[in-house]
């Protein structure tokens, strides 16, 4: 049987599949068989067939089905909360030492109240792992969050669901956390995290461009591995500039 993509590209004025995915959630996301769920748009499509693209009514109900499927609303679970911080990826040891960070420091000492969530693939071991460390205290429910790199869908609903997104599921080059960057540079959504993995922050910056236009401010290996030594380069360039008012060809 042949995919909705296929039957798409025989449409005049239809050439959906013409180009070759270029990002991690676009390979996943934008193929026949995604949109073959999507029954409203392929029954739609076949009504079109049925009728030689004479039907405008039919027409104009499969536009409305497939721009829903271009911006991934037809599927989305999203709540429609939008978070100042998730935290991916919380039930392993990292996920701990972030729980314990955000309980004892920064929700105690930061003078203004933010919202969060935690997210990551299995909801009972983050569940547990909140319940261990917050319990008894005024974030005791803070919401979780299902979402898994397999299914591109979730990471969307993900990134539409935070401001920041503090990804510590590593590893990150096995995980294809990429996935998760990109769907941040479609929502316009910030991102860090604490890889340390440089063949991998360089695979990230493939998405470079994207995180431009989806005005998204990407900054991996966060942490001790990489923000550090940035920070070194950034002030040495500084000093330079200041003792000799030249600036570095390249930092």
């Amino acid at each position: 049987m042949a995919s909705a993509f296929d039957t798409l590209n025989k449409l005049e004025g239809f050439e959906v599949a013409a180009e070759t995915p270029v990002s991690p959630i676009e390979k996943d996301y934008f193929n026949g068989e995604m949109l073959s769920k999507y029954e409203p748009c392929c029954d739609a499509l076949q009504r079109i067939i049925a009728s030689d693209g004479e039907d405008e009514d039919v027409w104009e109900t499969f536009e409305e089905c497939f721009t829903k499927f271009l911006d991934f609303s037809w599927i989305s679970n999203w709540d429609g909360n939008r978070y100042d911080l998730v935290f991916y990826g919380v039930s392993g040891y990292t996920g701990y030492l972030m729980m314990q960070y955000l309980k004892r420091t920064a929700l105690k000492r930061n003078p203004e109240k933010f919202t969060f969530a935690f997210a990551g693939r299995t909801v009972s071991k983050i569940a547990e792992q909140r319940d261990k460390n917050f319990a008894g205290t005024e974030w005791e429910d803070a919401p979780i969050i299902a979402a898994t790199y397999d299914d591109p869908i979730t990471m969307i609903d993900l990134a539409k669901s935070a401001k920041v997104i503090i990804n510590v599921a590593g590893p990150y080059m096995l995980a294809q956390g990429e996935k998760m960057v990109d769907a941040c540079t479609i929502c316009g959504t910030d991102y860090c995290d604490v890889s340390g993995e440089i063949p991998w922050t360089l695979r990230t910056m493939e998405l470079d461009e994207r995180a431009k236009k989806g005005k998204a401010c990407i900054v991996p290996s966060s942490a001790v591995a990489g923000a550090y030594p940035d920070m070194c380069v950034f002030m040495a360039a500084r000093k330079l500039l200041e003792d000799t008012g030249h600036e570095l060809r390249r930092a």
